[in-house]
């Protein structure tokens, strides 16, 4: 098993040539929403706009899905993008207003547009509110190319049961980033062989060896974090 795991860490070293950092998720509120893409034409993104919940997510009469998508940024597959996102429906207490309607999708879109992976917040009657607080969080597949977007759209949502976007708040968290440095090299890939090997004495980094989460520190972590570093 030790000649085993040591071929996998030469393997890591001589592919993990300055595998960059996962960098920052763009923000969206009211004083940060620069190069933001909202599809609806007649409504600009600014911040008289945003703070009067005039960032609609809904589909309109005409058919048309008004949707938010962010820049472009940097990621890295693997990761974990964390948002609280403020979330707000004006109309929810108003005749003919649906609570499931209002359904808010955040998704993690390729350079061509193709949704890699989604999560929706559906909420009730029960817990819905005017002003929702959403935590969301999002797996950044293969397959993004380094470069993705994030897509906000309440596709169930008509005008009777729309919501608007008033903040995005991200963060990004590289699952194989053992060692929390910003980044996956090959010391991810030692931290997680002295776990095995009993040589980790970091009670904090022990609890994120098990890269997997499968309740266990074994190879099969190892090749999760050379996953990361293979892209």
């Amino acid at each position: 098993m030790m000649s085993r795991l040591k071929q996998m860490v030469v393997i890591a070293g001589t592919l993990a040539s300055a595998l960059t950092a996962a960098g920052q998720v763009p923000q969206f509120s009211f004083e940060e929403y620069h190069d933001w893409i909202y599809s609806n034409p007649g409504i600009e993104l600014n911040e008289t706009n945003i703070r009067n919940n005039r960032i609609y997510l809904y589909t309109n009469s005409q058919g048309q899905a008004l949707t938010l998508t962010s820049p472009r940024f940097d990621c890295q597959a693997g990761g974990t993008i964390h948002m609280d996102i403020t979330w707000v429906t004006d109309q929810w207490q108003t005749e003919g207003f649906v609570a499931d309607k209002v359904a808010l999708t955040a998704a993690i879109v390729n350079e061509q547009g193709v949704a890699l992976d989604s999560v929706t917040y559906t909420p009730t009657a029960a817990s819905l509110s005017r002003t929702n607080y959403v935590v969301l969080d999002l797996t950044v597949p293969h397959g993004t190319g380094g470069k993705a977007r994030l897509r906000f759209a309440s596709w169930r949502a008509d005008v009777k049961s729309n919501g608007a976007v008033r903040k995005i708040a991200a963060s990004v968290e590289l699952r194989a980033d053992v060692n929390n440095d910003g980044e996956v090299t090959v010391a991810d890939v030692n931290a997680v062989v002295d776990g095995i090997l009993g040589e980790q004495t970091d009670q904090h980094l022990i609890d994120r060896l098990d890269v997997n989460r499968d309740g266990e520190v074994t190879v099969a972590d190892v090749n999760v974090v050379i996953d990361a570093i293979l892209g």
